[in-house]
């Protein structure tokens, strides 16, 4: 992410978070949402599926900030449980 300073002292990178969390609260207040089955907060449905809070904030940032390009490779694992001890 870059990140230089305006001329009001204050860096680029900031305003563009405070106007993603600005469109991120006005976008999820617009969503279906559904009591989830643990804890107090709600489900919101984002394209199709039902995503917890806590995950659908990085899943929309990740949909307008990154960029594929030919040569990357993903990984993905689940992480494994510790041993009883």
């Amino acid at each position: 992410m870059e990140s230089r300073l305006h001329s009001s002292g204050k860096h680029v990178e900031n305003e563009n978070e405070d106007g993603f969390e600005k469109s991120f609260k006005q976008m999820i207040s617009t969503l279906p949402t559904s009591k989830c089955w643990r804890g107090s907060e709600n489900l919101f449905q984002y394209q199709g599926f039902w995503i917890h809070p806590a995950y659908l904030k990085g899943v929309v940032s990740a949909q307008q900030q990154f960029q594929a390009q030919p040569t990357d490779i993903m990984l993905c694992n689940l992480p494994k449980p510790a041993p009883p001890g």
